[in-house]
């Protein structure tokens, strides 16, 4: 049975202990993973034949760690691709960084384990999520914790099933491998529990209905950089006091937030591993690019993953670098995902080359958009900086073209973009503000006011009642199809307008909130990268908007959809374009009529 192999003494040592000052074999890992974790200098105390801390505080338990490092391959077996039916052996860094000090190292006071939380940040496929399934199979039915609660733990129940899936198919394969300990487990989609001892291993998620009433031994937390808020995993660790030795085990590679839970974590063991914080009980482990590495080099990617050539395929590296050098989005994706580095700075979104194609095509006459089906887009932003209202025109034509939208389902889609975009934009800004923008920031209000471009506003604070006015006795009247069409717009600054238009226009519908989230924004994004790199959106080489468009930035999620963020200088806007693809948004519930007046005038 399970139990009696896993109790197996240890293997005794030859010769004489070594005198180096670390508990293992051959090169210390601090030698050969140089600032990854923390070093955990011994010394050999010949009277307990053990490993100690120099201050006595902890010792080495090798029969616990072999016992956890030969439970892998004896018991574990792999299900995915190539290494469908291997034997799971640890690789050397999950070995020696990881399953052995975690669970060999003890208090010398009580026996029990040293470490509780482990803070794991590892790059994509450096085999966290089949790690952490085995280690949390262990802790839940071979650590003889009656009870046992071990929680398999993501933002979303999907990722949360990743790794217990692995449990689920290990335990499903120690039925054939010990089937003692086989007919023990219970196995269910969200659940394996071993009867004899009612300890248990529950997939949950942050969406859980509960938050309350856990009693953790062991938390498998996956993909940490995607929780959305720190409540789960709050509750989750201030409930461990109710075991002697529980652990918390966040495995997790980087992620766009500096300001979530994850990055507290990061930053927290990083403070450890420098030693600015001195905590004995965390247990860090972080491979990581830097800065100054070069991204596209072979020896930074094996040295920032540990898996390289096992796990990660080189050639699959080489393919996804060789991609992101012709892509800035997928440059964030490489460093984030391959190299482990946070990405929270956006990243330049639209090259201007794209956006130029089109500057020499003037805006169709009033005569001929008004035929046309229209929408609009309000971006007020603060009360004292600018606003604008953009007017979005479709004309359908006679070719498309393809682009691939993600809207957070697990398949992109495709969407056939047989139209050009027109858009017509109209800014208004406080003309004191102007001048401070001008003086300081250098850029040309005066000039655009002088050409039509931009409407100043007396005083320090937006005239709301002037983008009013001008809306409804200027914009509307000169775009009739406007008032039957939609207006959409970001709840945060111009709510109080969206009810006045609603009132002058008697219609409720007339103005939609429109989020500025990934899950509103992300599709409009991605058929307006598509208009633009196809020279398909008109804009009568507005030059605010030109501005706007070499201003933004976008940020994406762990889904791929994404959306615009400002750039952190006050200084740059990118309101034209917000403006732009909320009325596009609303465009796409707009029908046609009479497509054939553009082609004609063309």
């Amino acid at each position: 049975m399970a139990d009696a192999v896993l109790e197996r003494p240890a293997a005794k040592r030859s010769g004489k202990p070594p005198t180096r000052g670390w508990w293992g074999n051959g090169s210390s890992p601090t030698e050969r993973w140089p600032g990854v974790t923390v070093e955990l200098e011994a010394v050999w105390v010949g009277a307990r034949k053990r490993w100690e801390s120099p201050d006595g505080r902890f010792y080495y338990d090798q029969a616990a760690a072999d016992r956890v490092v030969e439970f892998f391959p004896a018991y574990l077996r792999h299900y995915i691709g190539h290494f469908d039916g291997q034997p799971f052996t640890l690789m050397p860094y999950q070995e020696w960084l990881i399953a052995r000090p975690l669970f060999g190292w003890k208090s010398s006071a009580t026996g029990l384990r040293r470490f509780r939380k482990l803070f794991g940040f590892l790059p994509k496929g450096a085999g966290k999520s089949p790690l952490g399934a085995g280690l949390g199979f262990y802790l839940a039915f071979c650590c003889g914790e009656p009870g046992a609660e071990v929680y398999a733990v993501a933002s979303e129940m999907k990722q949360a099933r990743v790794v217990h899936d692995n449990a689920r198919v290990m335990a499903e394969r120690i039925k054939v491998l010990d089937p003692e300990l086989g007919e023990l487990l219970l196995v269910k989609r969200d659940e394996i529990e071993r009867t004899d001892t009612h300890s248990k291993y529950i997939v949950l998620s942050a969406d859980a209905s509960s938050k309350h009433g856990y009693r953790p031994f062991a938390v498998v937390m996956d993909e940490m950089h995607a929780q959305k808020n720190r409540d789960l995993y709050e509750v989750l660790w201030r409930s461990m006091i109710k075991r002697l030795e529980p652990v918390m085990l966040i495995l997790t590679h980087a992620g766009h937030d500096d300001e979530g839970i994850c990055f507290e974590e990061y930053d927290y063991a990083k403070r450890v591993l420098a030693g600015a914080v001195t905590d004995a009980s965390e247990l860090p482990v972080i491979f990581e690019g830097q800065p100054d590495d070069d991204p596209f080099a072979e020896e930074t990617w094996r040295r920032v993953n540990p898996g390289h050539g096992v796990t990660v395929q080189h050639d699959g590296i080489v393919a996804l670098a060789a991609e992101a050098k012709s892509d800035p989005r997928k440059l964030n994706d490489f460093l984030m995902w391959h190299l482990n580095r946070w990405v929270n700075q956006a990243v330049s979104w639209l090259p201007i080359d794209w956006w130029d194609q089109t500057k020499d095509e003037p805006i169709p006459p009033d005569d001929v958009l008004r035929t046309l089906p229209c929408a609009a887009g309000l971006d007020m932003a603060a009360k004292i900086d600018l606003a604008c209202f953009s007017v979005t025109f479709r004309q359908r034509l006679a070719s498309a073209v393809q682009v691939e939208a993600v809207d957070g389902q697990e398949q992109p889609k495709a969407l056939n973009l047989n139209y050009r975009l027109i858009t017509v934009p109209f800014f208004w800004i406080p003309e004191e503000r102007m001048r401070e923008h001008e003086a300081r920031d250098g850029v040309p209000y005066s000039d655009w006011v002088r050409q039509g471009l931009v409407t100043p506003t007396p005083g320090m604070v937006i005239d709301y009642t002037r983008i009013l006015d001008d809306i409804t006795t200027k914009i509307a009247p000169r775009f009739p199809r406007l008032r039957e069409s939609v207006i959409g717009y970001d709840p945060a600054f111009a709510t109080d307008l969206a009810t006045q238009l609603r009132k002058w226009a008697s219609r409720d519908e007339w103005c939609l909130e429109v989020l500025q989230n990934y899950t509103h924004l992300s599709e409009p994004c991605y058929v307006f990268e598509g208009l633009a790199k196809s020279g398909r959106i008109v804009h009568g080489a507005n030059r605010v908007l030109r501005n706007h468009v070499g201003n933004v930035a976008i940020k994406s999620d762990d889904a791929k959809r994404i959306r615009p963020v400002k750039p952190k200088q006050a200084s740059k806007h990118i309101d034209g374009v917000v403006a732009s693809l909320m009325g596009l948004k609303m465009l796409a519930s707009v029908p046609d009529t009479r497509p054939e007046v553009f082609a004609e005038w063309v």
